[in-house]
């Protein structure tokens, strides 16, 4: 159980006399499992506080308190929330494609329906049973984003090879009468979940609405490093474009703002994006479903009122194969105000997971190097590329060492704005 190591003076704890070195053992008789306990019940407004003194004596302390006071204290290590992992083996996991040789933590799958909750992590909830949908309800860990796939229950069982997942939408009915919101996905496969079975999933969801707030169909990702793996085929143009039709008259007949393909599917297509105001609150963001729209409206908004700037430099902007031509675009919109700066894109190709893979956010730092040459004093790296909350690319090789071996000033972008700012810094 977790042990105090702090006690906040002005909170609620230290008016109940808790010390460091007590425990908490849980609320209102519900053992504690994680942090969540503490973060629900910190925002609630009565309940009971069980708890082991350090001097071992079994205490219940009744707290009744605004939601914005805080319990105010601080633990040690025990209850942190340590990943649950996968029990599926899905046909197109992106995980089993990676090539050998990488840090062992990136071949770890994650299957956990609190950093679903807390990091919009997708999940299958085929670790899900009882127990756990039971405190899902009772700590309203709402929004979740759910892995679907597919409705079919058969074919489902054979895309994750895990027969839990034939009860994916039981459970999910259950959440939804509770009032728990779900953003869902579609990892869409030629030929085993796509056409009249890609239309009966997205009609059960839509009869769960509006508690499945949203689902987003992106296309399966296939690496070079598929030996022994199932054969799939790549999404192509022509299945991209099916797809775009059918979900798009879906979303029309739904009233629109709920089912939406990835950008990455206009893409292939060679079709233009939905614009801007179709996606909504933009809830499959991280998705890649209104990314470039975003992206587009972010440069068009850091660029009004701007002043032109005549002051020469150069900047270059790495990205990959499926967003050069965007990019070019939004720098198109960006040179009339530096006249008198060069913008270069270096679009990379990725070698270390196979060619066929084309997003900026997949692109390793060893491709980069190999690739890119003579850069300028500047150069710009989409956040995409990095490890969440680090300086690393896929790799492991650093920002800091990629920058002194292309002797260049690195700019991480994370959004359109930075386009902009990254020119000024060129030109000053």
């Amino acid at each position: 159980m977790p042990r105090i190591v702090k006690v906040d003076e002005n909170g609620v704890a230290a008016e109940l006399g808790f010390e460091q070195g007590d425990e908490i053992l849980g609320f209102d008789g519900h053992p504690y499992e994680d942090v969540l306990d503490y973060v629900f019940y910190d925002g609630a407004e009565k309940f009971t506080i069980n708890a082991r003194t350090k001097d071992g004596e079994l205490v219940d302390c009744e707290v009744e308190k605004l939601p914005e006071e805080s319990i105010g204290v601080e633990f040690d290590d025990e209850g942190q929330l340590v990943p649950i992992r996968c029990r599926n083996k899905c046909v197109f996991c992106f995980v089993d494609q990676l090539p050998k040789g990488m840090r062992k933590t990136l071949y770890v799958k994650d299957d956990d329906y609190r950093l679903s909750f807390v990091s919009g992590n997708y999940v299958t909830l085929t670790n899900v049973f009882d127990k756990e949908m039971e405190r899902i309800i009772r700590l309203r860990l709402s929004p979740l984003y759910i892995s679907v796939h597919c409705f079919d229950r058969k074919r489902k069982t054979e895309m994750i090879a895990n027969p839990e997942g034939a009860k994916l939408f039981d459970k999910m009915k259950v959440l939804a009468a509770h009032g728990i919101v779900m953003h869902t996905q579609i990892v869409l496969c030629k030929g085993l979940n796509d056409g009249d079975i890609l239309a009966e999933t997205l009609t059960e969801l839509a009869k769960l609405r509006p508690q499945v707030a949203s689902v987003a169909i992106v296309p399966v990702g296939l690496t070079g490093h598929r030996d022994g793996l199932r054969e799939l085929q790549a999404i192509d143009k022509e299945t991209a474009r099916k797809v775009i039709a059918q979900v798009e008259e879906f979303d029309k007949e739904q009233g629109g703002s709920f089912a939406y393909c990835s950008d990455e599917f206009y893409l292939k297509a060679e079709l233009p994006l939905p614009p801007f105001e179709s996606y909504g609150d933009f809830s499959q963001i991280e998705n890649g479903v209104g990314l470039v729209r975003s992206f587009e409206r972010e440069v068009e908004e850091s660029l009004s009122g701007l002043e032109i700037s005549d002051k020469k430099g150069e900047v270059a902007f790495i990205t990959g194969q499926s967003f050069k031509g965007q990019l070019k675009k939004c720098l198109d919109k960006v040179q009339p105000y530096f006249p008198n700066c060069r913008f270069r894109i270096a679009d990379i190709y990725n070698d270390w997971f196979g060619r066929s893979i084309t997003v900026a956010g997949l692109i390793t730092a060893t491709d980069i190097m190999a690739q890119a040459k003579d850069m300028p004093a500047y150069t710009v790296i989409p956040s995409t590329m990095l490890r969440e909350f680090t300086h690393t690319f896929l790799d492991g090789v650093s920002v800091e060492e990629l920058a002194a071996k292309l002797n260049t000033n690195i700019i991480i972008s994370a959004s359109g704005a930075d386009l902009v700012r990254a020119a000024k810094e060129a030109t000053e």
